[in-house]
């Protein structure tokens, strides 16, 4: 289970240099200023474009992890032993014990 954990750790890396890398290249960085509303509009309609696409990246990687993470804790708890009631571990602990517990 611990190299399924590493695992994780660098597909998460790697997606967020990619989301933060795309996200960078999608916002509008442009040295000049427009001239026209019609080359402000491409502008501003090409750099919303991607980051709707960044966003919805974003959206479907949380999606991911969070049935993944859903998907472990259940195959955990059927390979735990079920946990002991409350009487079996004061039988357990032995008498005397019962009351420091």
């Amino acid at each position: 289970m611990g190299a399924m954990y590493k695992a994780l750790a660098v597909v998460r890396t790697v997606f967020l240099i990619f989301i933060v890398g795309y996200t960078v290249r999608a916002m509008p960085l442009f040295t000049s200023v427009a001239t026209t509303f019609d080359e402000q509009y491409a502008r501003c309609s090409a750099a919303l474009t991607r980051l709707i696409y960044a966003a919805w990246f974003a959206v479907a990687w949380i999606a991911f992890e969070t049935l993944l993470g859903w998907l472990l804790v259940r195959s955990r708890s059927r390979s735990l032993p079920p946990s002991p009631t409350s009487g079996q571990r004061v039988a357990e602990k032995g008498p005397g014990t019962a009351a420091r517990s």
